[in-house]
């Protein structure tokens, strides 16, 4: 149960106590730290601008901290520090860092995990709120041993990522998250009162696999892919589809047989929206990466490289270009907006 810190003095001693040496003035208790991915409610009672003095905590609530406002995500969330830990903000502001804000916190007791968290919806979004909420509570539980999970099971940029990757799709069309995650993390996360955001994962995982198993006019099947290291799990989406007949046509003269074409969308923190558009036929694999702003030419190397040495560990041949521009991203609608995929 985590303790609500009362950030007030001691007590003062008995009139009759008088100590012959000065003693230093009370210090208040620091503010218990907060579990990584700790969701709490939060009252602003005051805010001073940088180089003010922060407001004093006399005549503040109990449960009350000083922080300090020091920037935004890159989904425009405030970032403010304070004694208990590092907290972001889902309100926006338009104050500068540096601000000094005086908070109330309150923290739920014995909370529900998955009361707070929005329904995935496996067709579009940037975000997966259970999965990252599991990551955030096996990270608060055993960081050591959530990274040594997370490297087996979570796709990311690694040597594993298409193991990981084919892992977690198998379980997603079988909705299994338990079986994903696996027997330790589940008991972890059962043990601190977990249950239901395990079943909130399982929905998750079963609405995505219905909208995989529901392709849209032009054949795309979509699914979300959890992607990168547990301290920052961000979302992928998958779409995938037969190629036509005009995209596999050259390959096909070639003697290859039926292509297959996918669309993986990703939202970098520093290189911004990215889409992988991919053609895989046996024993070729054609890729062309997508951004909104120019990949410097290091950057752009660096990936080719990458891309022709995995081409070579697996016996594929292939091609990798580069274009830059929203107008070039190909976009694919669900079913019930109507027109499939504008490439």
């Amino acid at each position: 149960m985590v303790q609500t810190a009362r950030l007030r003095g001691d007590a003062p001693a008995p009139a009759t106590a008088a100590p012959t040496v000065p003693s230093a003035p009370p210090q208040p208790p620091r503010p218990a730290p907060l579990p990584n991915g700790q969701p709490v409610q939060l009252r602003i009672l005051s805010v001073e601008m940088a180089g003010a003095t922060p407001a004093s905590l006399d005549d503040a609530p109990a449960n009350s901290v000083t922080g300090t406002l020091v920037g935004n995500t890159s989904q425009g969330q405030p970032v403010v520090t304070t004694p208990a830990g590092t907290l972001v903000l889902r309100a926006r502001t338009d104050l500068p860092p540096g601000t000094n804000l005086t908070l109330a916190l309150e923290i739920p007791q014995n909370r529900d995990m998955a009361s707070m968290l929005p329904p995935l919806d496996p067709g579009q979004g940037s975000d997966w709120p259970a999965m990252r909420e599991v990551m955030s509570a096996l990270m608060a539980a055993d960081p050591a041993m959530a990274r040594t999970i997370a490297a087996n099971i979570l796709p990311q940029p690694s040597k594993r990522l298409t193991t990981n990757l084919t892992f977690f799709l198998s379980a997603l069309r079988g909705g299994d998250a338990s079986g994903w995650l696996g027997g330790e993390a589940t008991e972890i996360l059962k043990g601190r009162g977990g249950a239901r955001l395990l079943a909130q994962l399982r929905e998750d995982f079963q609405a995505a696999a219905r909208q995989a198993a529901e392709p849209t006019p032009d054949g795309w099947r979509g699914m979300p892919i959890p992607f990168g290291v547990p301290e920052q799990v961000m979302r992928a989406q998958l779409h995938v589809r037969s190629a036509t007949d005009q995209e596999g046509e050259e390959k096909r003269a070639d003697g290859r047989g039926p292509a297959k074409r996918f669309l993986l969308d990703l939202n970098f923190s520093r290189l911004g929206p990215m889409q992988l558009d991919g053609l895989v036929w046996p024993g070729r694999f054609d890729l062309m990466i997508r951004t909104q702003t120019l990949l410097s030419a290091e950057l752009r190397q660096s990936i080719g490289t990458i891309f022709r040495d995995s081409l070579e560990t697996v016996g594929y041949a292939g091609t990798i270009g580069f274009q830059t521009g929203a107008h070039f991203w190909a976009r694919v609608q669900s079913a019930s907006r109507g027109s499939g995929v504008r490439a």
